[in-house]
């Protein structure tokens, strides 16, 4: 692709140090979710087998997950200014739900289990286990604006305009300070852009780094350009957006298919930007028992591998998705090959 012919390999550090791009971790996606009940799969099923299968996966707390040696998550995100939008008429009277706040849910009324209902509790959890392990390696967290009507039982979702996108901003700075924030600022320093600070000063140092949360904004469209607006290299924000490799706010990207865009993902990586991608999805390779995705996921050099099975779950298969060893994290193998692979604690 000729997007790529002026981007250039980001040595490994000027100084020998690590730097934040030139690992690898392993992490969950929809970090929050509680699998439908059996008499709820069954009822999926009569509609659509493949939402009843792919559902089918159940998380522990955030802080949990971190003793685990995940370190990175992505959580759905619904507004709720007033408090009570998803709540029900049997919820007891402090119920988190009936309160004004983000709420942290997959599909309302359908598949609405989580074990964090709201943000702030899957902050909450998150910063419990940071101040006990002050030293940590980053960890990331992928927030999805959802505010689209995908159950008509249900109620209409608050849309996501710049205030509610505002609000989100609120809620993580009210939980965690920003010095504890990796944020586009943090990263930017004082190059011109963040796409200039990354590919050509390089990330900060990893060093500089552990103890801190990186939140980034999962949606493209609409959603992630509304957040742009006025901040085009995400000037005195706090998530990073997913954006075209010359784009000004270019420093972390989403590509989820590590098969088809394999050969991408290593040359956005070379290029010192940083990448998500999905090991698997909808359960589909946990039931063949089908690695071979994963493997393409973890050999692209992505920063972030995604998976709901960070662990095997015997009753459907021997699928896990780990780093070799089992390890927290590695030297990433293609934006530090020279470290071959070292585990980093």
């Amino acid at each position: 692709m000729k997007i790529f012919l002026f981007l250039l390999f980001v040595p490994f550090s000027i100084q020998g140090e690590v730097l934040l791009n030139q690992i690898q971790i392993v992490g969950t996606h929809n970090s929050y979710h509680v699998a439908p009940t059996s008499a709820q799969m069954n009822f999926l099923g009569m509609f659509s087998k493949e939402a009843a299968t792919a559902w089918d996966y159940t998380r522990k707390s955030l802080d949990k997950q971190l003793d685990n040696d995940l370190r990175h998550f992505e959580l759905d995100v619904y507004a709720d200014p007033e408090g009570g939008l998803f709540s029900s008429s049997s919820d007891p009277i402090d119920s988190p739900l009936r309160k004004p706040g983000m709420k942290v849910l997959h599909v309302p009324k359908l598949d609405a289990k989580s074990i964090h209902l709201t943000f702030k509790s899957a902050l909450d959890s998150v910063k419990k286990w940071s101040d006990e392990n002050t030293n940590h390696l980053p960890v990331m967290i992928l927030v999805e604006l959802k505010d689209r009507a995908e159950n008509p039982l249900a109620p209409k979702p608050v849309k996501f305009d710049r205030k509610q996108m505002e609000a989100i901003e609120a809620e993580i700075l009210a939980v965690l300070k920003i010095g504890r924030l990796i944020t586009p600022d943090f990263v930017r320093g004082e190059a011109a852009t963040l796409r200039d600070a990354v590919t050509k000063n390089g990330w900060p140092a990893l060093e500089k780094c552990r103890g801190k949360i990186m939140f980034c904004l999962d949606n493209e469209g609409a959603h992630r350009d509304t957040y742009l607006k006025g901040n085009l290299t995400l000037e005195k924000r706090l998530l990073f957006a997913s954006v075209g490799a010359t784009e000004p706010a270019a420093a972390w990207m989403k590509r989820n298919d590590p098969v088809q865009g394999f050969e991408e993902i290593q040359k956005l990586v070379k290029a010192g930007f940083m990448v998500r991608t999905r090991a698997d999805a909808n359960t589909v390779e946990a039931r063949s028992n089908d690695s071979s995705r994963s493997l393409k996921a973890l050999a692209s050099g992505a920063q972030f591998v995604s998976t709901d099975f960070p662990d095997k779950v015997p009753r459907i298969s021997d699928y896990e998705v780990r780093l070799p060893g089992r390890v927290v994290a590695r030297a990433n193998p293609v934006s530090a090959p020279e470290l071959k692979g070292k585990a980093i604690k």
